[in-house]
């Protein structure tokens, strides 16, 4: 074989190894698992705050149980969502969505039965919709690991719903 295919050759597995390589960070991390990720966090994040809220607003025992409860879970799912996210590459967000952030500041200028009524409320649309996102990400995300972690965030997810109902119950 002439030097010159040989070169040649050598060129191409070394521009492949240096594609493949740039691209592994990516590989398997589809447009779609990279938005559930960062919708995640940036809800966990909404929650944890909006729990944090809760906790001081609240007298009614049913709000404080599923203020508690999204703290602490959500605090968790924040920290292995974000571990996640570096390791595959994506950016971590720093909070919770413009529309979350606005939800937030609403339901912070009530107070008592009002604040109580909407904050369970809107827990009870936050989680259906966070449900159905990781439902989605579940059945039609490409990394396994993104899958994963939406697998293990459902359970979660269907017990804050089921809170945020007995909260919103108690809260007419």
């Amino acid at each position: 074989m002439p030097r010159s295919l040989i070169a040649i050759g050598c060129a191409c597995l070394v521009a492949s190894a240096v594609f493949a390589g740039g691209a592994s960070a990516q590989r398997g991390v589809s447009g779609l698992d990279k938005e559930y990720l960062k919708t995640s966090m940036q809800g966990d994040i909404f929650e944890i705050t909006g729990g944090k809220l809760a906790r001081v607003k609240t007298h009614n025992r049913a709000v404080l149980t599923m203020a508690n409860r999204l703290v602490s879970d959500h605090t968790k799912s924040l920290r292995d969502a974000a571990r996640l996210a570096r390791r595959l590459g994506v950016e971590v967000p720093k909070s919770p969505t413009p529309s979350e952030t606005w939800e937030l500041q609403v339901v912070r200028s009530l107070s008592g039965r009002s604040f109580d009524h909407w904050c369970s409320r809107l827990e009870v649309y936050d989680h259906l919709q966070d449900i159905d996102e990781t439902t989605s990400e579940i059945q039609d995300g490409s990394n396994g690991a993104v899958r994963a972690e939406a697998k293990t965030d459902l359970p979660m997810l269907r017990t804050h719903l089921k809170l945020a109902r007995i909260a919103a119950a108690a809260s007419p």
